[in-house]
């Protein structure tokens, strides 16, 4: 009899102990996900021979890992990249390039290094690797202190994101290549973007067709339904062409980040789907996977392993330093450290990194581990540093003439607020920053149905929607006759 259930129900029990032990054991110092991959490894074969990575244990960890990604493409804030930048200040999109340009560069001297002295033998494969940024610690670390809606907040979060697409391309180009040998398999890639613009474009003129709104409001979840068909359909699209899946997931989630608002019903079950089941699987499956005995070797790869995790350290805080000048200097070292940490992107291109024979098993499993000595140290030391700045929210609380209400008195001279519904079909699924509106009109929130929405450039109006918004008598009216036009 096949032992997949039973390994299965033994990955599952982990999963479930991971976050418990993580909060009551280790008082949420220590992330649950390295809980779950210590787990992993201890009733794995290497230790106490529990669980075995059956066939569809690792299928289930596969796409774990690839709807992480997914989940990863869906927090993607295109608003944040896309922002006007400020009177004589560069774009967040460029600053963010120019600061992986730097990370890249100082990794990329010390896999030179390696190299040359007969330690390395891929260059690309071990930059790239030391050049990733878990977005997945940056922004629970930013929310847990209260940065996130903070300047400071958002320029981190900035670099963690376009660190974490940048070295998603890269790589995914790379062992494409590596994988078919043609260097016309960097333009696989291209046609991947292309598919992404292309099922874009297409979700975007069927969402609002009569057939879906009907079934939507069934107990069908087509939501959900449809996005495991997106997912699925982009990782298929992926495997014809004989690229790597991360990438294609990313952009099946961007997708659902154009289309859906932030912290919607179907983004929370989405959410609620992936840390509930698969993405467990996936990192009890890398502890199962991860074999110790595997890094003994010479003096030569300890000490190697050691110049790897200072690299981690110094090729983000450098830059950090810079970039983040405006800031004070616990601030520009506590964002440093935090960009430092890596997760779920280094260890899985270490593994895959090790079945396309580009990085050996000792060096797979030394990125590993590694990664999570970053997973602990990181987010501690920025804990550590940020304490000693004044919060955003402290400093909003020390402030005598904070708004708590609004109300006539708190409002600019003859504005009002009022709520207005739109019944108009012509705004149905027309984006908020396209409508040209007055600068004297401010969007406090938008309610439909039972959803409440924080209104931004990209929300995209629906019929029978209520929005509140502030402003003249004069511009409501003119914004009242423009969305109740029937």
């Amino acid at each position: 009899m096949s032992p997949t259930y039973n390994s299965l129900f033994l990955v599952t029990v982990a999963a479930v102990l991971g976050p418990w032990i993580s909060t009551h054991l280790f008082r949420s110092v220590i992330p649950s996900v390295i809980v779950e991959i210590l787990i992993g490894f201890l009733i794995g074969p290497h230790i106490l021979h529990l669980a075995q990575q059956t066939a569809n244990i690792n299928f289930l960890s596969q796409f774990g890992f690839a709807y992480l990604m997914f989940l990863s493409g869906m927090e993607l804030d295109f608003d944040l990249l896309l922002e006007r930048p400020a009177k004589g200040d560069s774009p967040s999109w460029l600053r963010g390039l120019i600061f992986f340009a730097i990370t890249l560069a100082i990794s990329l001297a010390v896999a030179l290094w390696l190299h040359h002295v007969g330690l390395v033998k891929s260059v690309l494969m071990v930059t790239l690797l030391l050049s990733t940024t878990s977005l997945g610690l940056v922004t629970p670390a930013l929310k847990e202190r209260g940065w996130i809606g903070d300047k400071f907040g958002q320029e981190v979060l900035l670099y963690a994101l376009i660190a974490d697409v940048a070295t998603l391309i890269v790589f995914t180009a790379y062992i494409t290549f590596h994988s078919t040998g043609n260097a016309f398999s960097f333009l696989l890639v291209m046609v991947l973007l292309l598919f992404f613009v292309f099922v874009y474009r297409v979700l975007l003129a069927a969402r609002h067709l009569p057939i879906f709104r009907v079934v939507e409001n069934a107990t069908s979840e087509i939501g959900i339904r449809a996005s495991f068909a997106l997912v699925l359909a982009f990782l298929a699209f992926s495997e014809t062409l004989g690229t790597e899946v991360v990438i294609a997931a990313f952009l099946a989630g961007a997708i659902i980040s154009l289309l859906a608002e932030k912290h919607s019903q179907l983004t929370t079950k989405l959410n609620s789907i992936g840390y509930g089941f698969f993405i467990p699987i996936f990192f009890v499956s890398v502890g199962m996977q991860f074999n110790l005995t595997a890094m003994t070797g010479t003096s030569a790869f300890l000490w190697m392993m050691l110049l790897l995790l200072a690299t981690m350290y110094v090729n983000k805080l450098l830059p950090s330093l810079w970039f983040l000048r405006r800031f004070g200097f616990r601030q520009r070292l506590a964002g440093g450290f935090l960009l430092s940490s890596r997760l779920s992107l280094m260890i899985a291109a270490s593994q895959i990194g090790e079945q396309a024979g580009l990085i050996p098993a000792s060096m797979s499993n030394g990125f590993v581990l590694l990664a999570l000595v970053t997973c602990v140290l990181s987010p501690s030391a920025f804990n550590q540093l940020i304490r000693f700045v004044t919060a955003p929210e402290d400093r909003a609380a020390m402030q005598k003439d904070a708004v708590v209400t609004i109300n006539r008195e708190t409002l600019p001279p003859n504005w009002e607020v009022r709520q207005i519904e739109v019944r108009s079909r012509r705004l149905n699924d027309i984006a908020l920053r396209t409508l040209h509106l007055p600068q004297d009109l401010l969007f406090i929130s938008l309610v439909r149905g039972d959803e409440r929405i924080v209104p931004r450039g990209h929300t995209r109006l629906e019929q029978f929607d209520v929005v509140q918004v502030m402003g003249t008598p004069e511009n409501l009216q003119r914004l009242s006759e423009l969305m109740e036009e029937v």
